[in-house]
């Protein structure tokens, strides 16, 4: 029998649905059982007929009751919600071993968030709401073309890139680059990749089931002999700071490897440049895409490192013949990239608030790396040699001692130290030369910090 409530605050239709829905789901109002009549209903509650027409409306909408003209207001056939019959898991799992706090962390993907340019950017964000008519429509798929013009002036300026702006593809972060372009490439076309590798590239190109080839680098870079009979291959590197192991490639191994894909119309060279702004005792050393006189260079280039992880804004330089298959393919679309941060970087670049940020930080990264590295050889001597220290945001030291990658790192994480092992780069054994080998970031940290996690790690090691 329904109950209703006429103080509740709950409305007298939804009281009705409610118990009506309740008996049905219950089984208690069998199905294709009539239900009373409008009428009938409101005389026995006391009630209006509308009402009894809202809750009974609501019933219909859900599914719960249908209608017969004439004849009144039915039960549907809802059946039974099946569960399974094995138990059900505790709302509360067993409390995993406490671990040790992380207190001092090397990590590989940071910056310096102390160092970013906030009041600039908060002027800038202002600046393009009230200047852009169209801030509200979206933008064209392959970015905007303010940000395109902006992207190709910076990188014939300090990379030597010569490009159009038609040629730049902007999207969120070179992994969904990566994505765009394993449809522009042929099915057949390998993809080969360092060994060590970039993990994320090759996670990528691996969920897309695309063929990817490993090939061993060397002091040069990655070698060629590997690659001279593959018809149809792209191969990706990173010549200017092979990551993780920190290697420049040389003129001779850059014209070697241009020379390759000039030889046959299926083969490109996917060019990472994704550091290339951070190189402190030398001149930042031209992209392999600045000596590509015959389209043969996809120039990959990410603003994650110089600007911050989050701000996920990459382009890619396509070659013409690309170009073409690009458009063909994704002019339905729209960009994936903020409108409002593209227009907002675009402008940072051109102003010139760019340049002065890199300068800031490739001085900043420079004291750091300076600092960690004398911190290092004070703490441990002769017992470490340190690699890969002239560029980038991280370091590789290896220990002398008799004394494996896991062990360092599980001493170091006891001590609460994350360092990070070099052996997941590899595919396949990592060689025995490299042994004993860890990576240290060196971007988020204060020196303080830095002066810290040495000590801890003289204890740690010692």
């Amino acid at each position: 029998m329904l109950q209703i409530d006429a103080s509740a605050s709950e409305p007298i239709y939804m009281q009705i649905y409610k118990q009506l829905k309740s008996d049905i789901i219950q089984g208690l109002l069998p199905a294709y059982s009539k239900l009373p009549s409008k009428r009938k209903l409101s005389a026995q509650l006391s009630i209006s007929v509308n009402t009894v027409e809202l809750a009974y409306s609501q019933l219909i909408s859900e599914g719960f009751i249908y209608a017969k003209p004439k004849k009144g207001y039915f039960v549907c056939q809802i059946g039974q919600l099946s569960v399974l019959s094995h138990a059900a898991p505790p709302l509360f799992q067993t409390a995993p071993k406490k671990q040790p706090p992380v207190l001092i962390d090397f990590a590989l993907d940071g910056v310096d968030g102390c160092a970013f340019p906030y009041a600039h950017w908060r002027k800038l964000f202002r600046n393009v709401f009230d200047c852009s008519n169209d801030i509200l429509r979206p933008s064209p798929i392959e970015g905007e073309p303010a940000l395109k013009e902006a992207i190709s002036a910076h990188i014939y300026m300090t990379r030597g890139v010569v490009s159009t702006p038609e040629q730049i593809v902007v999207g969120a972060g070179t992994e969904q680059l990566l994505q765009l372009l394993h449809q522009l490439l042929s099915k057949d076309c390998t993809i080969a990749m360092e060994n060590p590798v970039y993990n994320q590239a090759y996670a990528v190109f691996k969920q897309l089931n695309r063929a990817v080839l490993f090939i061993d680098i060397d002091e040069q870079g990655i070698q060629l002999e590997p690659l001279q009979n593959i018809h149809s291959a792209a191969v990706y590197v990173t010549p200017s700071h092979q990551f993780p192991l920190g290697v420049t490639m040389p003129i001779r191994r850059r014209i070697g490897i241009l020379n390759w894909a000039n030889k046959s119309p299926h083969r490109y060279i996917i060019e990472d440049d994704y550091d290339s702004q951070f190189k402190y005792d030398t001149k930042p050393i031209p992209a392999l895409k600045s000596s590509d006189a015959t389209g043969k260079v996809i120039y990959l280039g990410s603003f994650s490192r110089s600007i911050a992880p989050c701000f996920r804004i990459s382009y890619m330089v396509l070659p013409p013949k690309l170009i073409a298959v690009y458009q063909k393919q994704y002019q339905p679309f729209n960009c994936p990239v903020s409108k409002t941060e593209q227009l907002i970087l675009a402008d940072f670049i051109k102003n010139g608030n760019y340049e002065t940020h890199l300068n800031r930080m490739r001085k900043l990264y420079r004291d750091k790396r300076e600092f960690l590295k004398q911190q290092l050889l004070e703490a441990f001597s002769k017992d470490i040699t340190i690699y890969g220290e002239n560029a980038g945001q991280h370091i590789l030291l290896k220990m002398h001692k008799n004394v494996s990658e896991t062990e360092l790192c599980k001493k170091a994480y006891e001590k609460g130290v994350q360092v990070y092992p070099l052996s997941p780069y590899f595919s396949g054994t990592m060689p025995k030369k490299y042994d004993a080998m860890v990576l240290l970031g060196y971007a988020p940290l204060s020196l303080e910090q830095m002066q810290k996690g040495v000590s801890l790690l003289k204890l740690a090691w010692s």
